[in-house]
């Protein structure tokens, strides 16, 4: 089974000195109108941009799917104080009794002073989590099965994207993001996902090419420690998920053709 991987972006040396000797009382701890109005400014002014993360994203390589990545100068970081401490990129699988495999991909943002709020003692808010049952077998010679990449270049808002391959020829692309006031979205193959009202997704591809989505609140925020965990037992164990994912075109009483 292959292991938990994550790709955790940190800010730079020079930058995480200056979050750290940042007082707390001078952090932002709600994104206001104010402060976006003040974003959309620096984003715009030479001057606030960060020339090192500009030159690096010039030189990077970069798997542009499902959507290209263009290199935009970006505002410092530190400009927002104590708004930022990296982000989270995960992709791991399930075995499923049936043979079948959950490809799971996890997009997760780090405690700062704008999520403190709702994270209390947990250290990531995993904001989105995309579960794809599959009969797809893993690629384990050039690992293009699967594919995730955490991006934190519209700091305080952070965006991941990805895909989940269904077949040689198909597969399932998604792009999510955590604003900086908390809302979060995801688009599942052009599928609109408001993930306030359940930030796991759970995708079963149908014999006759459509997809059949469902939409999960856990009941409780999810940590590092109890990720797989969690998403084990609600494959294996709760019964409306079992039988979400078994349920064929024909049980949906869907007009045959």
């Amino acid at each position: 089974m292959r292991h938990l991987f994550l790709i955790i972006c940190w800010v730079t040396a020079l930058q995480l000195s200056a979050l750290q000797n940042t007082s707390s009382e001078d952090s932002i701890s709600q994104w206001t109108p104010e402060w976006q109005n003040q974003y959309i400014s620096d984003r715009e002014n030479p001057a606030k941009w960060d020339s090192i993360h500009y030159r690096d994203d010039l030189h990077a390589e970069v798997n542009h799917t499902p959507m290209k990545r263009g290199v935009f100068p970006v505002p410092n970081y530190d400009l927002y104080a104590g708004t930022f401490d990296g982000i989270v990129a995960a992709s791991f699988d399930i075995d499923l009794p049936s043979g079948q495999r959950v490809a799971c991909m996890v997009s997760g943002n780090h405690k700062t002073s704008l999520n403190e709020s709702f994270l209390g003692d947990n250290d990531v808010d995993f904001y989105f989590i995309l579960a794809v049952v599959t009969d797809m077998p893993r690629d384990t010679v050039t690992y293009d099965d699967t594919y995730i990449d955490g991006i934190s270049r519209n700091h305080p808002d952070v965006i991941s994207e990805g895909y989940v391959r269904i077949s040689q020829t198909d597969r399932v692309d998604f792009i999510s993001f955590r604003a900086a006031n908390n809302d979060a979205y995801a688009i599942v193959n052009m599928r609109l996902f408001n993930l306030n009202f359940g930030n796991l997704i759970v995708i079963v591809p149908q014999q006759d090419g459509s997809l059949r989505s469902m939409q999960i609140k856990p009941d409780e925020l999810i940590t590092f420690p109890t990720l797989r965990k969690y998403i084990t037992t609600l494959f294996t164990e709760n019964e409306k998920v079992s039988k979400f994912i078994t349920t064929r075109r024909d049980e949906f009483n869907l007009p045959s053709e």
